[in-house]
């Protein structure tokens, strides 16, 4: 009589549904920004954020872990669960600079993370106090060739994309002026505001609602052409420095063990969401172009920007000292 009922058993089992995960997502998915709120990471994270929980019905709550440039957050990320309910924005800094400058990082940039797509990319701008005596870049690098040493310029870490690019104007200029990191952009704004440094390097979309308001003067974007959102802010190379050209990418990237399928789930919530009307018509007011690559086409484009930076690194000697 058992062997008869196990063998009933065993003839049956191929028509009982199998036992299946939920499909992706099924609960809250977490949002990690590496920046304060009303950097530039903050608002790209969270127009994101409010479009995949429109398309997907689930939370996609923004949590801000500030701190070392973008490790703080990195590191947290790397030592998550892989089961895709946390991600980060990155950018080229944390994300392909500081493999190069830094030898203490608590996780391997090359293989513990999955880039998963690029969400955005924009321009850096050099801005200035709106009662710095520089009308424009020319007047800049005079001032500061008249009193080496004695400038300051502002980023959001060391070894950010804003301090390169700041060293790499520096070496072309000709200039000497310092290089004060920040934790996080909007502390740098504060004192260009309040005219405790001279000036500093922004991200774009962080920098635009001061310069809208007048608090501040934009002299320079890092990028080879103009932004369509502020088209009459001329670019480095329009004003001598063709060689400097520098643009800052965002990506979301997740741990290396994330499996496949949730990797592709998430990429196609991704391309919707930056393809709809609400994110492209946000970013194109702050001056980002909106992304949308591959899974595979963004992990090799992050570890090709990685050798791109070490070379950069290499050539201009900036240490984090």
């Amino acid at each position: 009589m058992r062997r008869r009922t196990l063998l009933s058993a065993l003839a049956l089992a191929p028509a009982m549904p199998a036992l299946a995960q939920a499909p992706w997502p099924s609960r809250p998915v977490r949002m990690i920004s590496s920046a304060p709120p009303g950097g530039a990471s903050d608002i790209l994270t969270r127009t994101l954020a409010q479009a995949l929980q429109e398309q997907t019905g689930q939370p996609f709550p923004v949590e801000n872990r500030a701190g070392a440039g973008g490790v703080v957050a990195s590191d947290h990320v790397a030592k998550s669960a892989p089961d895709g309910y946390t991600w980060m924005t990155t950018n080229v800094g944390p994300q392909a600079i500081f493999p190069s400058l830094r030898r203490d990082l608590p996780y391997d940039t090359r293989r513990d993370f999955r880039s998963i797509t690029i969400i955005g990319t924009l321009p850096l701008v050099l801005i200035v106090g709106k009662d710095q005596p520089f009308a424009d870049l020319a007047a800049y690098i005079a001032a500061a060739k008249a009193r080496p040493g004695a400038m300051n310029f502002g980023s959001g870490g060391n070894g950010t994309l804003h301090h390169l690019t700041g060293e790499l104007l520096k070496a072309a200029a000709g200039i000497d002026i310092a290089h004060v990191p920040y934790r996080g952009a909007q502390a740098a704004t504060a004192d260009v505001i309040g005219g405790r440094i001279e000036g500093m390097w922004d991200s774009l979309p962080s920098a635009a609602v001061h310069i809208r308001s007048g608090a501040v003067r934009p002299l320079a974007l890092s990028t080879a052409t103009r932004s369509a959102a502020f088209p009459d802010i001329p670019t480095l190379a329009e004003q001598g420095f063709p060689n400097v050209v520098t643009t800052n990418w965002f990506g979301l990237a997740g741990p290396a063990a994330v499996p496949d399928d949730v990797v592709q789930a998430f990429y196609a919530q991704l391309r919707r969401a930056l393809a709809s009307d609400a994110v492209r018509t946000r970013y194109a007011s702050i001056g980002v172009d909106p992304g949308g690559s591959p899974p595979e086409e963004t992990q090799r484009y992050v570890l090709a920007e990685m050798d791109r930076w070490a070379e950069v690194v290499r050539r201009t000697g900036v240490t984090l000292d």
